[in-house]
């Protein structure tokens, strides 16, 4: 093969594919190919980062294709992307000018590289992007949220919320309502007052959260205070503690290249102000460029869940991200189960994730999706 001084590439929608070849291949210039309807898509800060080099876009005629030939030496083309018919003229150009064609295969791994009738192959890797990455990648940002990756002991706090929300999911929801408007009252107080007649009515919560909270007698009341200032938002919200077991799953496994959790995004792509649109993502993971969107339903869920998390994980994932639902509720829904898996989400029932066995399952989705 010769060496690759120029790489020109036909731009892709899908954006992961607009790195591959560049990144395994480190030609001295890339230059992009993209159509007008593309404009808004070029000059991707991620993209450039793993391409690097020198990088230029090109809108793409077949004039201007023969006018980079001719300024540029030792020319290689990759056709994976792009229409058929700018596919079409490009491999039309390869034979022209005698150079090759290279072929990005994710799915396998594989760079196919096309000459005179032939082809060779061989291993690409592709780099380990993070979730903010593949996100940038789609036109958006994430928004720098404090959310708490917690420590042992806070990870024990999540399990002692999910062992007894498991017991008893309505009496978890109804303590949850009540933790609720509490922190409303006394928000920013270190300190949370409940009357004793309240208390004793959820008496054995509180004590087996006794990992959560100091709980003492004051003024004919009981005085609340938090082990740890973050474990208020396991406590006044019923299904925070299921997207962290969630997360902890996935971080387990040890399989993922970057996971994240609550991840709030600003679909402009810009800093964030209070008045943008934004959407939260519950429980984000990459693995070979791919992203991995996880809605996580603690209650009652329907078939627009289903809908909503397949729109999400495209819109910031592209069309080779997985789309999962996990459901935390003791109950079945098989006919949601069947419309899922007709649109392309994994739907994950409770049994699957309170035996831990949510990333078996993911994995086995992600080899045939």
């Amino acid at each position: 093969m010769q060496s690759m001084k120029t790489l020109i590439e036909i731009y892709d929608n899908e954006q992961i594919l607009n790195l591959i070849t560049a990144y395994n291949e480190k030609p001295e210039k890339v230059i992009f190919l993209y159509d007008k309807a593309q404009e808004e898509f070029i000059n991707n800060k991620v993209i450039e980062k793993y391409v690097g080099n020198h990088v230029e876009y090109v809108l793409y005629s077949i004039d201007e294709i023969e006018k980079i030939i001719s300024e540029n030496k030792d020319i290689t083309f990759d056709v994976h992307g792009g229409n058929n018919f700018a596919i079409a003229q490009i491999s039309q150009l390869a034979m022209k000018y005698d150079t090759e064609l290279y072929y990005p295969d994710l799915e396998n791994k594989k760079m196919i590289v096309l000459k005179d009738g032939n082809h060779t192959e061989k291993d690409i890797e592709i780099p380990k992007l993070k979730v903010k990455e593949i996100i940038a990648l789609y036109g958006g940002s994430v928004r720098n949220l404090p959310e708490v990756i917690f420590d042992d002991d806070g990870r024990k706090a999540v399990e002692t919320c999910m062992a007894i929300k498991h017991k008893n999911n309505k009496r978890w929801v109804s303590f949850c309502k009540l933790m609720g408007g509490l922190n409303k009252k006394y928000y920013g107080s270190d300190a949370w007052f409940i009357e004793e007649n309240t208390y004793r009515l959820y008496r054995g919560i509180f004590e087996e959260l006794n990992c959560i909270f100091n709980i003492c007698d004051e003024r004919n009341k009981k005085k609340i205070t938090f082990k740890n200032k973050d474990y208020e938002v396991l406590v006044t919200d019923t299904g925070v503690p299921f997207e962290y077991d969630t997360y902890y799953q996935i971080v387990d496994s040890e399989y993922f290249d970057d996971v994240d959790i609550r991840v709030n995004i600003d679909w402009n792509g810009e800093p964030f102000n209070k008045e943008d649109p934004n959407s939260e993502l519950d429980v984000i993971a990459t693995k070979d460029g791919r992203l991995i969107s996880i809605s996580c339903k603690s209650g009652k869920y329907d078939q627009q869940a289903v809908y909503e998390v397949k729109a999400n994980a495209t819109k910031f994932g592209g069309n080779t991200a997985i789309s999962v639902l996990c459901a935390d509720l003791n109950v079945r829904h098989p006919e949601l189960v069947k419309k899922a898996e007709e649109i392309g989400v994994l739907l994950v029932e409770h049994k699957t994730m309170w035996d831990k066995q949510f990333v078996g399952v993911l994995k086995k989705w992600m080899d045939t999706n």
